[in-house]
């Protein structure tokens, strides 16, 4: 429809009229009609609604008039269908029928009908509700075109204001339909230049063609496709010098839904591409360097044992043997952090598990993991920072040594039945569970001691670290410690948080 606005309002030319009628005797009534109702009319009439909708597909009408009782389609189905077409959504019906019945008025204006007429029509009373109807058809699109060209002024405006990204349209074949200043700075070229231009000649020599599996033509084929597409690939400036850049390519379509062209937005990229790639070398340099340090760390601490094992060679039984001794065995259970790390990419991780197992072998002799270590609880994907797997090792190991210290005898203990004898203290029955907790978890280590030892135990209060650092090492751990004593058995309780661990 060609509308022109005048002093007297709104004038209709070239309106295309959609007439709907199975009978051809209506049909070519109301084509007549439908001609006289203002200057150069179209007007195409079909059999059945089914036509009538795939003309729409071709040509948008701006006025359908038609029956209702049809073949193939009713009334109804065709206005619904018509309704549900975004190039058709707004197009005004009217609705010529024979019965004034309330019901099917109901259900055409249900279906979206705007206005009705009764058969037989009225010359008068058709040409005048067909005109109103062209008439504010006009309207509409009169306000929809005015509200388009403010929309895009107001994005045109927006385009040229923005300098640090390239806003480029393009015509559904690919070339540059406009250009504003961002894509002036970025890419070299002025808008007279690259007007009309494939869009593909911001491609690199290698990548450039219409039929490119890459670059800027595979993003408008897949853009046509889905909508949109976002990548980041490499772009080549006027000046035949490249750079990384971030890119959106959004498909428009009109109302018809036919494609209509391109927008695609670009941005350099290259110092966030340069500061990532230099992050990943300082990063890569810090494994490497804290792989060494690790290195370093678990050679020295082993220099350190050996030392004090070299010093109690030929030194007499007593308390201070024994202190040299324990205090040999914390350094190797310091040790056991370094061979239990995650991995080359979680070098300041432990594998809990893995961790618990060495400690109680390391410190114990003859335990037997497979038979002496219960998990009611599945732990192995659990682990630990190095800054409390550290404490964490140290409070086991106090507690391992307790065990150690207040053991039964081995033949009490084999005739008692708990245990077999001659493997130590696993032998005399030291069993490590690790049990669920609400919270967290419990590491329980249960093992039998002779009657006359000592009570109630004092965890650490035997050893050179003493209670004092016990309890602040189980604070730093924000765990609780506890001792059951049963007879001849005792159980040591350590309750960890859950937020002690990772998962992973």
């Amino acid at each position: 429809m060609r509308v022109s606005l005048s002093e007297t309002g709104v004038s209709i030319l070239g309106a295309e009229v959609f007439i709907i009628d199975d009978r051809s005797v209506n049909r070519k009534i109301l084509t007549k009609f439908a001609s006289s109702v203002g200057d150069d009319i179209t007007v195409s009439a079909f059999p059945n609604p089914v036509d009538a909708l795939e003309a729409c597909a071709r040509t948008v009408p701006d006025l359908v008039i038609t029956d209702f009782k049809m073949p193939l389609m009713d009334g109804a189905g065709f206005i619904r269908n018509l309704r549900g077409r975004p190039a058709t959504a707004d197009v005004p019906v009217i609705v010529v029928t024979a019965y004034e019945d309330h019901e099917i008025r109901r259900e055409a204006l249900e279906a979206g009908a705007t206005d009705f007429i009764l058969s037989p029509v009225d010359p008068w009373e058709f040409q005048t509700r067909a005109r109103n109807l062209l008439r504010l058809r006009a309207q509409q699109l009169v306000i929809h075109r005015q509200t388009v060209r403010e929309s895009e002024e107001r994005f045109r405006l927006l385009v040229e204001g923005v300098r640090d990204y390239a806003i480029v349209m393009l015509d559904p074949a690919g070339r540059v339909t406009s250009w504003n200043t961002g894509a002036e700075r970025l890419l070299g070229y002025s808008e007279q230049e690259i007007l009309g231009q494939p869009a593909w000649r911001l491609d690199p020599a290698d990548g450039a063609g219409a039929g490119s599996s890459s670059g800027v033509a595979a993003m408008l084929n897949a853009a046509a496709l889905d909508g949109s597409v976002h990548g980041e690939h490499i772009r080549v400036r006027k000046d035949g010098s490249r750079f990384h850049a971030d890119i959106l390519v959004t498909s428009m379509r009109d109302e018809a839904g036919r494609l209509a062209g391109f927008s695609m937005v670009t941005h350099d990229i290259t110092t966030r591409r340069d500061m990532e790639n230099a992050l990943r070398d300082a990063l890569a340099e810090s494994q490497v360097l804290l792989r060494e340090l690790h290195h370093r760390v678990r050679n020295n601490l082993q220099v350190i044992s050996t030392v004090l094992y070299l010093q109690t060679i030929g030194m007499p039984e007593g308390e201070l043997r024994h202190g040299f001794r324990r205090t040999q065995q914390r350094i190797d259970g310091l040790g056991l952090l370094f061979r239990n790390l995650l991995g080359p990419s979680r070098i300041t991780s432990v594998q809990f598990d893995s961790y618990l197992v060495d400690l109680c072998t390391t410190l114990v002799g003859g335990f037997d993991a497979s038979r002496h270590l219960r998990r009611a609880v599945d732990v192995g994907t659990l682990s630990l920072e190095l800054d409390m797997a550290g404490p964490l090792g140290l409070v086991i190991g106090e507690i391992l040594f307790t065990a150690s210290d207040f053991r039964a005898p081995a033949a009490a203990t084999a005739s008692s039945g708990n245990a077999p004898a001659g493997n130590g203290l696993a032998g005399n029955g030291l069993d490590v569970s690790i049990l669920p907790d609400g919270v967290g978890i419990v590491l329980r280590f249960a093992f039998a001691r002779p009657p006359a030892a000592p009570s109630p135990f004092q965890i650490g209060g035997h050893s050179a670290l003493g209670t004092t650092v016990m309890s602040a090492l189980v604070n730093q751990l924000d765990a609780g410690l506890s001792v059951q004593e049963e007879g001849d058995r005792v159980a040591i309780t350590l309750a960890l948080p859950r937020t002690l661990f990772e998962s992973g």
